[in-house]
C-alpha cells in the first residue's frame, strides 16, 4: 500500500484475491463473499422450513376437523390415519372445552383451539429466529499500522484499515 492509503472493508464481506503468475501468463481473480447475505439466506431457509411444518400440521388438523364435522366413518383407513397422526398434537387440549355432537357430527372445538395455539407458537419461534439471527450494523473498528523503513527516520509508511459492520 502506498503511504496514507485507506482501505475500508466491511466485516460482513470477505474478499480473497488469487494471483497466478507463470512465465508469459498472469491472472488475478477477486472473490467477494457477502457473509451477511449468506446469513440472511440461512435464516430465511430455516423460517421456510418452520412455516412448512406449521402448514402441514394445520392441514392435518383441518382435515381432522372436517372429518369429525362430516361424521366420517372412523373405521375407514384414511380417517384412522388422520386421527392417529393428529392425536398427539391434540393431547394438550383434550377436555379443554366441551364437544357438542348432533347425529354423529362432532364440532371439535379443541381442534380449532389447537390450530390457533400452534399458529401462535410457530409465529413466536419464527420471530425468535429472526431476532437471534439479526446482527446490529453499528460497529466500526479501525486498525492503524506504522512501519519504519530503514534509513531516514522520516521514511515511514502508514496503513489505516477501517472496518464497519
Amino acid at each position: 500500500m502506498t503511504e496514507n492509503q485507506r482501505l475500508e472493508v466491511s466485516v460482513d464481506r470477505r474478499q480473497d484475491v488469487v494471483s497466478v503468475q507463470e512465465p508469459g501468463y498472469a491472472s488475478t481473480q477477486q472473490v467477494t463473499r457477502d457473509l451477511a447475505a449468506e446469513r440472511r439466506l440461512r435464516i430465511g431457509m430455516v423460517n421456510q422450513i418452520i412455516w412448512a411444518i406449521l402448514g402441514l400440521l394445520e392441514v392435518l388438523l383441518g382435515i381432522r376437523f372436517l372429518l369429525r364435522l362430516m361424521a366420517a366413518n372412523p373405521d375407514s383407513g384414511f380417517a384412522t390415519f388422520i386421527y392417529g397422526i393428529t392425536k398427539p398434537f391434540l393431547a394438550p387440549f383434550t377436555a379443554l372445552v366441551g364437544t357438542p355432537t348432533a347425529g354423529g357430527m362432532v364440532l371439535e372445538a379443541t381442534t380449532l383451539i389447537a390450530m390457533a395455539v400452534y399458529a401462535l407458537f410457530f409465529w413466536i419461534v419464527v420471530r425468535a429466529v429472526l431476532i437471534a439471527g439479526n446482527r446490529p450494523t453499528a460497529r466500526t473498528a479501525t486498525r492503524s499500522v506504522r512501519e519504519q523503513m530503514p534509513g531516514d527516520p522520516g521514511n515511514q509508511r502508514n496503513t489505516h484499515t477501517t472496518t464497519r459492520s
